[in-house]
């Protein structure tokens, strides 16, 4: 893409689309000042659940870390656009961080029901990230359709955030709902009317793993606090140490095996990329509060009790411990598989329990072995697989990315490397087409 940046004085530059193939794009320093402002915000939403582990205390957890993590993606994917670093850029960045600060301090407030504070916290968020793409609407004619779909939705969210205040609860949560689906639809239809891709994935992927690191503090953090506070019980230890080796474990699997090459695969992979984290940082952040309240109930069986208001043997201590030993650790492994899927173009679930039957036919009851299912189910398949191959083939000779196929669809040694030519394609096809032949 032409550059379209000019150099101008620092006090105020043309809010234009920055070329997303510039070399060497990192995260500034005032992106990381700004994420530091969400370790706040984390941290009570952290506190909230460390009070509450019941399965109430889980719901509203997951239900206000959306709109923190969705004001964060909203600052962050307009850096990655429009980030010419003027002072009007720069002091609307600042006043997002103070309304951060805003947002984060009346979060404690809402399980007694005080929502004002957090509803014009977030729609002084939104305001002003409105005001950050009109100005890009104005400065950059070639995305207008982007910057106005952008500015659309997150004033159109802002105001049924503010009528949320009319209704009263239960239902009030139903309009905060609302509110999120318009904000989340709002980036797809812009990409789908502008076509071009507005962002950096380099950029997209360093701003990714700084927030993985700061929900992850937060369990390091939890280590460390339930430590101090449980008396150096030899129990305790033992668990804190397992704790930040379970937290070891979330930063190598996350760093080695979420790759971002979903960026540059198209809209549709990026979003299920994009989107897909929500799920990574609200688990990382359930599992440090599991990690703390795990080691506090090693040194004092009572603790769990006290913190949910109920009898040790009620359901509270199991609704913690669901939270570190089952929710938050399945959670997380599933969101991983699930953008994995999306860099990889993985097969269908359907398609995978075909490829099984066909594969491994001799596992499957007598009456379902007939050669004719067999033939059905493998015909499909193998056609699939084939065009699979290509596409690998293309991404490959491209260099769009890695293989498609982190492993194998079928366990055979089939490559998906370069087709240089009809006949090394042929010799791909026929490889694919005897697959399941070369099972039986």
């Amino acid at each position: 893409m032409k550059e379209l940046r000019e150099p101008r004085s620092r006090l105020r530059r043309p809010q234009v689309l920055r070329d997303p193939a510039e070399e060497h794009r990192t995260a500034t320093w005032l992106e990381l000042f700004f994420d530091l402002c969400f370790v706040v915000a984390v941290a009570a939403l952290a506190r909230g659940l460390h009070d509450d582990p019941t399965l109430g205390g889980v719901l509203r957890f997951a239900g206000l870390f959306v709109p923190v993590w969705w004001a964060w993606m909203g600052f962050t994917w307009y850096a990655t656009a429009f980030d010419n670093d003027d002072v009007p850029y720069r002091v609307s960045l600042l006043g997002a961080m103070l309304c951060i600060l805003w947002l984060a301090a009346s979060i404690d407030g809402l399980a007694e029901g005080r929502v004002l504070s957090f509803v014009l916290a977030y729609v002084a968020l939104k305001t002003l990230l409105v005001g950050l793409f009109l100005r890009a609407r104005r400065d950059a004619s070639n995305v207008r359709a982007f910057a106005t779909w952008y500015a659309a939705g997150n004033a159109l969210g802002a105001a049924i955030w503010l009528s949320s205040l009319l209704v009263p609860e239960p239902g009030r949560y139903a309009v905060w709902a609302v509110a999120l689906f318009v904000e989340l639809l709002a980036p797809i239809l812009a990409v789908r009317a502008s076509g071009e891709r507005g962002f950096h994935p380099e950029h997209i992927r360093e701003r990714y793993g700084l927030f993985t690191l700061i929900v992850l503090g937060e369990a390091v953090l939890a280590v460390a606090a339930g430590t101090a506070g449980s008396g150096w019980d030899p129990t305790a230890v033992l668990t804190g140490v397992f704790g930040f080796v379970a937290a070891a474990c979330i930063w190598w699997l996350y760093f080695d095996y979420v790759e971002s090459s979903a960026l540059t695969l198209g809209s549709r992979a990026a979003f299920f990329w994009g989107y897909g984290h929500l799920f990574i940082y609200a688990s990382i952040a359930a599992f440090g509060v599991g990690i703390q309240l795990a080691i506090e109930g090693s040194a004092e069986p009572e603790l769990l009790a006290a913190a949910a208001g109920a009898p040790p043997e009620g359901s509270d201590a199991a609704g913690a411990s669901a939270i570190l030993g089952g929710g938050a650790a399945a959670v997380y492994l599933l969101a991983i598989s699930f953008i994995r899927s999306g860099c990889s173009r993985l097969p269908r679930g359907s398609r995978l329990v075909a490829g099984a039957a066909c594969v491994h036919r001799d596992a499957l009851p007598a009456p379902a072995r007939p050669d004719g299912v067999r033939d059905a189910l493998r015909a499909p398949v193998r056609a699939r697989s084939v065009k699979e191959l290509r596409t690998a083939a293309s991404l490959s000779s491209s260099g769009l990315g890695r293989s498609v196929f982190p492993v194998p669809l079928f366990p055979c040694p089939v490559a998906t490397q370069d087709v240089e030519d009809d006949e090394e394609g042929d010799q791909g096809d026929e490889a694919v087409a005897d697959v399941a032949r070369d099972r039986e």
